[in-house]
C-alpha cells in the first residue's frame, strides 16, 4: 500500500483512494460500533487520559466544525490565519463527557453530510484550488479531505478497540 505524509499531520499515511467513500461511511460505522452500549459504557475511558467513545465522537463533531471552515476558506481561496486549536482543552473545557452523545453524533453526521456535499457541488476541479497556511505552507481542499478520510479511519479503530475490550469484560 502506498504511503504519504499528510498535509496537514505530517504523520505517514496510507493513500486512500476514496476519501469521500471513506467519510460518508463513518457515521454509519459510529453507530455501529456504540450499539447496545449504555451511558456508562460510552464514557469508559480505556486507561487514564485517553478518550472515551463518547469523548471521541464529541471530538469528531468539533473536527467537523473546523474542517467547514478550511474547507469553505480554501475554497473561496481566501488565506487560513493562525487557526490553532488545543483538542484536549477543547474536551475539557467543552466538557464532552456531558454533552449529549446523539446530539453530537447528528451533529457530526449533518455536518459531514453538509461538508460532502459542498466538495461534490463545486467538483474535483476545486479541490485543488491552493492556499497558504501560516505553518503548513501551501494547503489544498483536497488534502484536507485525504487527512480526514485517515482521521476518521484512526478514530474508528480505536472506537473499535475500546468495544472490544469493554466486551471482554462482560460477564460470561
Amino acid at each position: 500500500m502506498k504511503t504519504k505524509h499528510c498535509a496537514l499531520c505530517r504523520k505517514l499515511q496510507p493513500i486512500d483512494p476514496e476519501p469521500v467513500r471513506t467519510q460518508r461511511a463513518t457515521a454509519g460505522k459510529i453507530v455501529r460500533l456504540a450499539a447496545g452500549l449504555a451511558r456508562a459504557a460510552l464514557l469508559r475511558r480505556p486507561a487514564p487520559g485517553k478518550w472515551s467513545i463518547h469523548e471521541i465522537v464529541c471530538h469528531l463533531a468539533d473536527v467537523e466544525v473546523v474542517n467547514s471552515w478550511r474547507y469553505r476558506k480554501v475554497l473561496a481561496n481566501e488565506a487560513l490565519g493562525p487557526t490553532p486549536w488545543n483538542q484536549d482543552e477543547w474536551a475539557e473545557t467543552h466538557q464532552y463527557r456531558r454533552q449529549d452523545f446523539r446530539l453530537a453524533l447528528e451533529q457530526f453526521r449533518g455536518l459531514r453530510m453538509r461538508n460532502l456535499s459542498l466538495l461534490a457541488v463545486v467538483g474535483k476541479r476545486a479541490w485543488s484550488r491552493a492556499v497558504r497556511h501560516h505553518v503548513r505552507g501551501r494547503l489544498t481542499a483536497g488534502q484536507i479531505l485525504s487527512h480526514v478520510a485517515h482521521h476518521d479511519v484512526n478514530h474508528l479503530k480505536q472506537i473499535a478497540r475500546i468495544r472490544k475490550e469493554l466486551k471482554s469484560r462482560e460477564p460470561k
